[in-house]
C-alpha cells in the first residue's frame, strides 16, 4: 500500500511538473514588442501563416503589439528558432497613419508545413475599443474582445472566440468552431468543419456550419441559421424580422415569445408544436398557417429529424 501511495505521489509529481512547463511554455516572451497610438478608432490588420491572434479592447488610443515566435514542429518546440530559419520569414509591424499592421509571412510561396523550419507566429494585441480590424491565420485560432466597430476574422485551421462585441462581424473557419458571447450586431458567421455557438446576441445574426451544430442561446432579432451536419437549438428572447432554421442531418428545437402573430412552416420527420388561434394546415411531418392572425416568418426544416417549436410562458 505504501509503495502505491509513493508511486502516486511520483506521477503527480511528475505531471505537475509537465504542466508546469506547458504552462511557461505558453507564457513565452515575446519575440517583439512594439507600441503606437491612434486617433479616433483607427484599423487593425494583422496575418500570420502560422499561429494565433488575439485582440483585445482597452480605454485609451494606445496599442500594443506583442508577437511571439516558435518553431512549429512539436519536436524542436521548445528551442528558439536559429537565424537562417527567421530569415525566410518577413515579420511587418508597423503604423501607417490611423492604421496598425501586424504581419508575419513567409517568402517562399511553396512550401511544406511540416518542414522543420516552419513557425508558428502569434500575435496578441491590445488595441482602443473602437477600432475596425482584419485578421487572418491560416493555421491558429483567432479571439476578439471588448471591441466596438467592423470586425473580420478568417482562419484556415482553427476556433473563433468572440466576446463583447458591438458592431458587424464577419466570422469565417474551415477547420474549428465559433463561439460568441455577448454581442450585438450585424452577424455572418461560417465554419465548414465545426460547431457554432451564440450566447446573448442581438442582431441580424447570420449562421452557417457544413460539419456541425448550432446553439444559440438567449438570442434576439433577425435570424438564419443553416447546418448540413448536425442539429439547431435556438432559444430566442425576441424575434426580429424573421426566424429560419434549416438542418439537412439533425433536429430542429425553437422556443419562441408566446402571444405573437406568426406565419408558421414548419417541416421534419416529426414535428412538434402547439397550435393555439392557428388557421391552416396541419400534418404529422408539416405544419404551415397562421398564429394569431399571422404576422413574423418562422421557417423551421429538417430533412433527417424531427422538427419542434416552442412558447416561452
Amino acid at each position: 500500500m505504501k509503495k502505491l501511495i509513493f508511486a502516486l505521489v511520483v506521477v503527480a509529481a511528475v505531471l505537475s511538473t509537465t504542466l508546469l512547463a506547458f504552462s511557461q511554455d505558453d507564457k513565452q516572451k515575446p519575440y517583439l514588442v512594439k507600441n503606437f497610438s491612434l486617433n479616433n478608432g483607427g484599423n487593425l490588420v494583422t496575418r500570420t501563416s502560422g499561429g494565433s491572434i488575439k485582440v483585445t479592447g482597452t480605454s485609451g488610443n494606445q496599442v500594443k503589439v506583442e508577437m511571439f515566435v516558435r518553431p512549429a514542429n512539436w519536436r524542436n518546440r521548445n528551442e528558439a528558432p536559429s537565424k537562417e530559419v527567421l530569415e525566410k520569414y518577413t515579420f511587418d509591424v508597423r503604423q501607417d497613419g490611423n492604421s496598425v499592421y501586424a504581419v508575419a509571412e513567409r517568402k517562399e510561396k511553396n512550401w511544406k508545413w511540416d518542414n522543420d523550419d516552419a513557425l508558428n507566429v502569434s500575435f496578441e494585441i491590445q488595441v482602443p475599443e473602437n477600432i475596425a480590424t482584419k485578421l487572418n491565420t491560416s493555421g491558429g485560432s483567432i479571439s476578439l474582445a471588448n471591441l466596438t466597430g467592423t470586425q473580420e476574422a478568417k482562419t484556415s485551421g482553427g476556433s473563433i472566440t468572440l466576446k463583447n462585441i458591438k458592431g458587424n462581424t464577419v466570422a469565417n473557419t474551415s477547420g474549428g468552431s465559433i463561439n460568441l458571447n455577448q454581442y450585438q450586431g450585424n452577424l455572418d458567421a461560417h465554419t465548414s468543419g465545426g460547431s457554432i455557438n451564440l450566447t446573448d446576441a442581438r442582431g441580424t445574426l447570420k449562421a452557417r456550419t457544413s460539419g456541425g451544430s448550432i446553439q444559440l442561446q438567449k438570442v434576439a432579432g433577425d435570424i438564419d441559421a443553416r447546418t448540413s451536419g448536425g442539429s439547431i437549438h435556438a432559444d430566442v428572447t425576441q424575434l426580429g424580422k424573421y426566424l429560419n432554421l434549416h438542418t439537412s442531418g439533425g433536429s430542429v428545437h425553437a422556443t419562441v415569445p408566446k402571444g405573437q402573430g406568426l406565419d408558421l412552416d414548419l417541416s421534419g420527420n416529426r414535428v412538434k408544436t402547439t397550435l393555439t388561434n392557428f388557421d391552416g394546415e396541419s400534418e404529422t411531418n408539416r405544419v404551415k398557417g397562421r398564429i394569431n392572425g399571422g404576422g413574423i416568418p418562422v421557417k423551421l426544416s429538417t430533412s433527417g429529424g424531427t422538427t419542434e417549436l416552442a412558447y416561452r410562458m
